[in-house]
């Protein structure tokens, strides 16, 4: 596209353009996108045009610029897909995140801070506890070969966990919520989440580099023993990273 630009401003028609060899696929996953002396070139724009179709794009959450190297396309299909009816298909020996990730073939790594807190009343209803009760908080990052993918505060009442080898979520020869639980005889027997999507708070899109534009999930889920909730977590996922499968089994007529 080289000629004259009638109707449709110049940066959004090179906007569709780049965009349409992105989602069929001429552009993939990391690859570089021309420079910007190379699109001037091409299309006879100036640069501020450019740097104006590249913000579409950018929005969009289709492309990441790295400074001082280019623009390059973001990976746009998920790196995590969690089939939800099948994520404890058999009783757990680690956490949720790492089976998954090494499932995937792919190398997950965490960060994480813990410390005791008072049960806000949100929290408490959740736990089955009174406000103002002591809960281990732990908030972590989650990334996926380096790439961050989930941010995850939990609440742990620490009239379950205190005095045990378990009190400190990661700080034990045990992880990972079952485990853990299965560890001091606190079995847990289901596991509730509910998911639905919202634009990112600011500390959210910034610790998990999230492009303007591009929703996340956010899940509550709450793990039980019996009726007995015996820990709550938010939990935060980039929409163009991660994907819920859910399978859902219909019992025989």
């Amino acid at each position: 596209m080289t000629g004259s630009f009638e109707g449709r401003p110049a940066y959004l028609q090179i906007a569709d353009d780049l965009r349409r060899q992105i989602l069929d696929g001429e552009l993939q996953d990391g690859d570089q996108l021309p420079t910007a002396q190379e699109i001037m070139d091409d299309y006879g724009v100036s640069r501020i045009v450019v740097r104006n179709a590249i913000n579409v794009l950018r929005s969009e959450g289709l492309v990441r610029t790295q400074q001082g190297s280019g623009t390059y396309v973001r990976q746009h299909k998920p790196l995590k897909k969690r089939v939800m009816g099948d994520l404890y298909g058999k009783r757990p020996t680690a956490s949720p995140f790492a089976q998954s990730a090494r499932t995937a073939g792919k190398q997950a790594d965490w960060e994480y801070q813990s410390r005791v807190t008072k049960a806000t009343k949100a929290v408490a209803d959740r736990l089955g506890i009174e406000p103002g009760d002591d809960v281990m908080r732990t908030q972590y990052r989650f990334f996926v070969d380096e790439v961050p993918t989930m941010l995850s505060t939990s609440y742990e009442p620490l009239a379950i966990t205190r005095g045990t080898d378990i009190e400190q979520p990661e700080a034990g020869k045990v992880t990972g919520v079952v485990p853990r639980m299965d560890h001091i005889g606190v079995h847990i027997t289901h596991v509730t989440e509910d998911v639905y999507a919202r634009a990112p708070r600011p500390f959210e899109a910034d610790k998990l580099e999230v492009p303007q534009g591009v929703p996340v999930m956010a899940i509550e889920r709450t793990y039980y023993a019996d009726d007995k909730p015996v820990e709550t977590a938010d939990i935060i996922v980039p929409a163009d990273r991660y994907a819920l499968s859910y399978t859902i089994r219909v019992p025989e007529a």
